[in-house]
Order: structure tokens, then sequence, then C-alpha cells
């Protein structure tokens, strides 16, 4: 939603905002769960049942389609490969083995250049665009359209919900980032209803122990079947309601998505909801899914998109190893990715999983980057607060927090950058945080350098007794209303 609209949604009653969110229903279920997902979703459950000559024999096939389009039709691509002395006749015979003698792509493309790696038809109609999560600060801008869209959802319903017991399509509740309560101040409800997709969307950013009542009655009236969001939300939701000694629902299955679901978090979501907690890790750009099965090992899904693990010499890491994760997208055919680095940790399983299903390659571990959550005065926590996303004046950010109600915003600008990109930062900031914010933002260079080398999008600097166990590891998974 952009500026102007969310303007108008802000000041709208709630009977208007909740037609808003009907309309809003309407379009997504349409592009999302249209014709097509029922049809990708047996495919992809057809697929289950094939060996792991098969599944490479397929993923070769796509992924020699995706490089010849891009040597074709996406002239970044046609000089990149001509730097390395690749031709299209290697192409056409490519190989996943093959797969790492291509040049890697740098997410700073994606980050500055974006349409640079569209099709020619999607350069003359572009598609719909998304912004990732931008846990570093920096968010990408991806482009895809309805069919795309539709191939993320049917492989997240074939190889993660129907993995859980559950559907996409069964009533289920939401904890996501989307600021559909404009106001941090505003009374409840905490949650909006989309009916058309049998959706209860509960907001991540007033959760605290004052207004947990609220979304447990709201829980208690709805009684989802699926229970889904960030893990940071969900623990704070389950803790706050252990700590209330309120009852609430039970779900059939609790999945999490965008960020790292550690142990504690899986452990107090599980108690308080009574369900299975199931994890799934992909990206906004589509080109990687690895989904829990009923061993706690997580799957990759090699017919949906490659995962490389390369180590600092740019080759495979051998099974044990800890990597970065290099991923290749096969199902996005308006703008290409290849070898795109995410700039996530993982190591592949030495063994091989009793689920049976080793034809998608197991993981022994995944890492996630490392953000930070917040506390408010009034004892919400909000981990996802991305201020700076959509901004072409700021090429990276970083929100820090001071004080339990003082921030400082670190703005890299572009040459676009002006007073009303400031105005827009308070803007947001107040509704994110309250009237009563104070904040301060300062123009740098360069964001510092946090643990281990890597950038942070947040960074909580208060200490340990406020804060208690939140900290998160974040992956780029753009959590999206719908």
């Amino acid at each position: 939603m952009n500026l102007h609209l969310m303007r108008i949604y802000a000041a709208s009653p709630l009977r208007v905002q909740q037609m808003a969110i009907l309309a809003f229903g309407w379009y997504w279920r349409y592009r999302r769960f249209g014709r097509a997902f029922h049809r990708l979703v047996q495919e992809y459950l057809e697929r289950e049942s094939w060996s792991a000559e098969q599944l490479r024999a397929y993923a070769e096939a796509r992924l020699r389609e995706q490089v010849l389009r891009a040597w074709r039709e996406i002239p970044y691509y046609r000089h990149r490969f001509a730097e390395h002395g690749i031709t299209e006749t290697q192409l056409e015979r490519l190989t996943l083995a093959e797969l790492p003698r291509l040049p890697l792509l740098d997410r700073n493309v994606l980050r500055t250049q974006p349409k640079s790696l569209l099709t020619r038809t999607a350069r003359m109609f572009p598609p719909r665009s998304f912004y990732s999560s931008g846990t570093t600060g920096r968010p990408a801008r991806v482009y895809f359209r309805r069919l795309t869209h539709q191939h993320n959802m049917a492989v997240r319903e074939a190889r993660c919900f129907r993995w859980a017991g559950v559907s996409q399509l069964d009533p289920r509740a939401v904890v996501g980032a989307k600021t559909i309560v404009p106001s941090a101040e505003a009374p409840p409800p905490y949650w909006r209803f989309n009916r058309v997709e049998h959706q209860l969307y509960l907001s991540l950013h007033h959760i605290s122990l004052k207004n947990i009542p609220d979304y447990v009655s709201a829980l208690n009236r709805f009684q989802p079947v699926v229970l889904e969001g960030l893990p940071s939300g969900l623990y704070f939701l389950a803790r706050f309601i252990r700590e209330a000694g309120l009852e609430v629902h039970r779900p059939k299955a609790v999945i999490t998505m965008g960020e790292k679901l550690e142990a504690h978090m899986r452990a107090e979501i599980e108690a308080v909801f009574g369900a299975r907690t199931w994890e799934e890790y992909g990206s906004v750009e589509n080109c990687v899914l690895a989904t829990e099965c009923e061993h706690g090992r997580m799957h990759v899904h090699l017919d949906f998109g490659i995962l490389e693990l390369i180590g600092a010499d740019g080759q495979p890491v051998r099974p044990g190893e800890i990597g970065e994760t290099v991923v290749t997208g096969l199902a996005n055919r308006d703008q290409i990715l290849i070898r795109l680095r995410l700039g996530d940790l993982a190591a592949w399983a030495t063994e091989a999983c009793p689920c049976g299903r080793n034809q998608f390659p197991p993981l022994a571990d995944l890492y996630g980057r490392v953000c930070d959550a917040m506390v408010m005065p009034d004892g919400r926590r909000v981990a996802m607060a991305n201020v700076f996303v959509g901004l072409d004046e700021v090429w990276e950010g970083q929100l820090v927090q001071q004080e339990l109600n003082k921030f400082l915003l670190l703005v890299v600008p572009t040459a676009k950058y002006s007073e009303r990109c400031r105005e827009v930062l308070g803007e947001r900031m107040r509704r994110l945080f309250g009237s009563g914010v104070r904040y301060e933002i300062r123009v740098v260079n360069e964001i510092p350098l946090g643990p281990g080398g890597k950038k942070r999008g947040i960074v909580c600097l208060l200490p340990p007794e406020l804060t208690g166990p939140i900290h998160t590891s974040c992956d780029l998974r753009d959590e999206q209303m719908s």
C-alpha cells in the first residue's frame, strides 16, 4: 500500500478499514490462489514421489530454460556471461554440477538496478514489484507476475502446509508486520478480518501484556486451524498469554516464516498453543524454499529453486561445513535471478533424513541474519520495523533503539535524498511507535558492521533486564499481509 493510500486508510473509521481489507482480500485471493494454484499444487505433490535422479533432471531442464532466457533477453546477463567466457552452446548443456561456473549475482544489483534483470516482455510491461524485508537495512526490489506468486503459494501448500497436515485455504490467523492498525496508540481491536480468505490478521506492533486480552479474545472467537507468522511475534504473543494466565484456542499447526525459529521460541509457542510448530525458510526473491518435515529436518525443494552453499573461496562446501547461501530461481520468468547471494549461512546434512524425502536435500542447520527486537515503554515488542523500505532516497539505513522511547536513524542517502524523505521517516516512526516518540535522523557515509562483519537493520541497545530473551535471527522473507 503506497503512502497516500496508507494515509487515507489511517484516517478512516474501523468500518471503512474493514471494507478496504475486504477489497484487498479479493485482490490477493485472485493473485495468489487463482486457477493455476490448484494445478501447481498437484504438480508439486506428484513430484514428491520422484526419485532424486528424476528431480535433478527436472531442475536441470528448468535451469537451462532460465539461463538461456537470461542470455537471449537480458543484456546484463549476456555481458556478464561473455566476460566469463560462457557461450550459448555451453548454456544449452548446463548441468547442476556446472552451475558454479556462472558468475555470482550480488544483491547490490537487485537493490540498485532491479529492472536490469527483467526479460524483454517484463521491461515493456513490468509486473508488480515487492520489497524484501531488508533486515540488513537495504531492501531489494523484486518483480513477479501472478503465475510466479501462485508457484510460490503452491510449493508452500504442498511442501509446508500439507506436511503439517493443514492447508492455506483453512481458516488461519496471521501474526504479521503490516500496519493494519495505523497508530501505535490506537485502541483495540488490534486485528482485522479478511473475510475473503478466512484470515484473521493480528498486528505484530501492538502485542503487550496490557493488550493481550484482545488478541486472545479474537483467537478464541475465530478458532483458526492454522496459526502462522513471524517467530518473534508468535513468541511474544505466547509469552504474554502465559504471563496473563489466559486460555487460548489451540490450532492444529503453527507455521513460522520470515525469521529463524530459535529453540526457546519454539518451546514457548508449542507450550502455550499446544500445537506442533513447523519452520519455513524462503525469501521474497522466490528463489529458494526449505521446509521442516516431521523429523525436524529442513528440506530444500530444488524443483522450485536451486540452493548452493559456497565457502570463502567461492567453491561448494562439503556436507557438515557452513557455507553462504546462493540461490537460483526456477519459477520467475520475468526477473531472472541466477546465483544470487542471499548472505545467510547454512550447512548440508551429513546423513539421510529418516522421513525418506531425501530427493529434497536436507540441511543440517540454517543460520539467518542477526537483528534485534525492540521494547516499547508500554511493553510492546517490535521485531520487524523497517522504516526505510520503499524509499529511493535511502541507500541503506539502520534503526537504533538507544532508550525505551529514544531512537537513532542512521541514513546513507542517495542523490535523491531530500527534506521530504525526513518527513516520511518521521511519519513512519510516529505511526509505529507513537506520537511521543523521540528520534534523531543522522546522515552518515556508511552503516557500521555488527558482530561477524554483518550489517544490521535494527539494533537494540537496551540492557538485558529490559529486553529479556527477544533477539532473533532474520532471513529475507517478506511477510505479506495476505
